[in-house]
């Protein structure tokens, strides 16, 4: 299976998120109980994080996020 977030690594310094959009959609699948289960069961799985680091990273993401949007 193909992963659709593939980029280009020689243009990584290029490679930019809209931190308000990433933000929204973290907080939806976090919000909702079975996205939340099927996204940190994905992310462990092909990450070989436990299911606690993904939540961890996932949440530290969220925060990084809404500093983010709040400084611009």
């Amino acid at each position: 299976m193909e992963n659709e977030f593939d980029f280009d690594l020689e243009s990584r310094e290029n490679f930019k998120i809209n931190p308000e959009v990433w933000l929204h959609t973290l907080l939806a699948i976090m919000g909702d109980k079975e996205k939340q289960d099927e996204a940190v069961r994905q992310i462990a799985q092909k990450t070989g994080l436990s299911p606690k680091e993904t939540r961890l990273f996932i949440k530290t993401t969220i925060g990084i996020l809404i500093n983010q949007t709040r400084a611009n």
